[in-house]
């Protein structure tokens, strides 16, 4: 935290409580994902949230399992196009349906996991948005669902070598970045500490220095990124609309 993180994504495996793990950590600045082991420690820790910020603004969602438990009406999606895009994308709009059709929500979040292939993964990243929107209007919601994507590189895709993997994250986070994604965590576990802080600093240079968060969807008119959208929202939407009509 003192070296500028923006989200944090906690697995909280053991029995800590919350006013132990959270404490000094403001959380109407920062975005956290907090996975509960099981239901009475997501309760737990909601409660927290409760007391804590009751008439704040927070980012912080709770979830055990595939379900969000705090805030209520949130659904979470998980979408991996790090090795094909059509079909998981075709897959997460059925599943999207399902849950906005049981759940009604207010928001969703949208983990999704991205390779290294760079303008294939910024087009996808602007396709999933364009394809959330439309699912949406499809259901007949009046307002929007707002949703939430959150994005990590697949861990497969990572080099096990600190140097090489760090050279992989400059151009996955851009990647995140100028696909205009709301979270990015930067890289995976098995990597030691001071690699990890490597990567956040490199985060803050082409945030910072760079200013590519100061304008939304930077690459709006290229041809080649619209173009490999457009394909990608076609072909999955249309994917997705014949499992429609089969039923």
């Amino acid at each position: 935290m003192e070296c500028g993180a923006s989200a944090l994504q906690l697995d909280i495996k053991s029995g800590i409580a919350p006013e132990d793990l959270l404490s000094g950590i403001f959380a109407e600045y920062i975005f956290m994902h907090l996975i509960c082991k099981d239901i009475q420690q997501a309760i737990l820790y909601s409660d927290y949230m409760e007391n804590q910020y009751k008439d704040k603004n927070t980012l912080t969602f709770i979830q055990v399992e595939n379900k969000i438990i705090y805030p209520l009406q949130t659904i979470i999606c998980d979408i991996d196009v790090s090795k094909e895009v059509i079909r998981p994308l075709s897959i997460f709009l059925k599943e999207a349906e399902e849950k906005i059709q049981k759940a009604k929500p207010y928001r969703c979040v949208l983990n999704v996991s991205i390779g290294k292939i760079f303008l294939l993964s910024i087009s996808t990243l602007r396709a999933i948005r364009i394809l959330w929107e439309n699912l949406v209007a499809k259901q007949g919601f009046e307002g929007d669902i707002p949703a939430i994507v959150t994005v990590r590189p697949a861990e497969s895709e990572l080099s096990s070598d600190p140097n090489q993997c760090l050279i992989e994250m400059s151009y996955l986070t851009l990647s995140a970045l100028v696909g205009n994604v709301d979270v990015f965590y930067g890289t995976h576990s098995s990597q030691e500490t001071n690699h990890l802080l490597n990567v956040l600093m490199m985060q803050h240079v082409f945030i910072e220095e760079g200013k590519l968060d100061t304008i939304k969807d930077p690459l709006a008119g290229s041809y080649m990124v619209e173009q490999i959208t457009h394909k990608i929202v076609e072909q999955v939407w249309q994917k997705y609309l014949e499992g429609e009509n089969s039923k």
